[in-house]
């Protein structure tokens, strides 16, 4: 398992999320999330996405 899938399979868990969650990605790869509130920096690009498919992408 590599430290982002563990990294959401935590905070879904932890109830982080919901059904949505907001990825930051760079070069197109799932990267991070935010939290409601948590500063990001201006350079991140930051979706709001299925929780559940963020899941599989990075799994695949």
């Amino acid at each position: 398992m590599n430290e982002t899938l563990y990294i959401f399979l935590e905070g879904k868990a932890k109830g982080w999320f919901e059904d949505t969650v907001n990825v930051v990605r760079k070069n197109g790869k799932i990267f991070d999330f935010v939290l409601d509130g948590e500063k990001i920096q201006p350079h991140d690009v930051v979706s709001i996405e299925i929780l559940d498919d963020v899941i599989k992408e990075i799994s695949s």
